[in-house]
């Protein structure tokens, strides 16, 4: 099961469209669970069912009285996940939303109610809410957690020494790997790193971030469902599959 955000739904998709090509006479089945925040493709020959958990944040967002609360110490759909052989997490991509992007209208954290918080350390404290979950409710002797690592956007040229460029908008090539990505690793993937690093039980990050920055030619850019610059997602095929492939390692080690 990935649970996260839309960027656990692209490598997902990712996923079964590689199990697919490997086994295309497999019989399948799509199914939306749980009010449809799982949805789940089984292929039946195998008895292996592949899921995608639909939440932003990791933690909950609950509507109350004053509006929607974002509780940064509270993590209850754990229960629709500990049942798992594998367990893949992400978020980061909706912690800096505001406006009418930003799901949530007050934070809680530790009992205390406020409108907003800086988003880093929410972040941090979100996920060292997950890494207590992980070290208490799952039994790592037969589920694998692994925590899919940030991912890049690309809508600032600056970042890959084209300064004027605002997007992926006809990026055709990678950046040139052969030196480091001008601006280092986001602040993001560290707090992800040291969050890991204190959790007792066996967690493994998919560190996808530093080669993904690579890649700028790899978004849809104009060439997406919603009509507009997607800088933030990546094609299938594409760097979602290089991803399968770290995640496929990882399950074998």
């Amino acid at each position: 099961m990935f649970i996260g955000d839309s960027l656990s739904l692209n490598i997902w998709q990712s996923l079964i469209c590689m199990l697919h090509a490997a086994v295309p006479n497999s019989r399948i089945i799509k199914q939306g669970l749980n009010n449809n925040t799982i949805s789940a493709v089984t292929f039946q020959d195998y008895k292996i069912s592949v899921m995608v958990f639909h939440s932003l944040y990791l933690v909950d967002v609950d509507e109350e009285r004053i509006g929607r609360v974002l509780k940064l110490n509270s993590m209850r759909n754990g229960d629709h996940w500990t049942n798992n052989d594998v367990l893949v997490f992400n978020t980061w991509l909706w912690w800096y939303r505001r406006g009418l992007k930003q799901q949530w209208d007050y934070v809680n954290d530790e009992g205390r109610i406020t409108k907003d918080i800086d988003r880093m350390t929410a972040f941090r404290t979100a996920l060292t809410t997950w890494a207590k979950w992980v070290d208490s409710d799952v039994d790592t002797n037969r589920t694998k957690v692994i925590f899919q690592g940030i991912s890049p956007s690309h809508y600032n040229g600056t970042e890959w020494n084209e300064p004027g460029v605002r997007n992926c908008f006809k990026e055709m090539e990678p950046f040139n790997g052969s030196s480091a990505y001008p601006v280092g690793l986001p602040e993001a993937a560290y707090v992800v790193k040291d969050v890991i690093s204190n959790i007792k039980k066996p967690v493994h990050l998919l560190d996808i971030t530093a080669l993904s920055q690579l890649r700028k030619d790899a978004h849809p850019s104009s060439y997406n469902a919603f009509k507009g610059m997607d800088c933030t997602h990546w094609c299938v095929a594409g760097l979602t599959d290089t991803w399968n492939q770290l995640l496929y390692a990882a399950l074998l080690s």
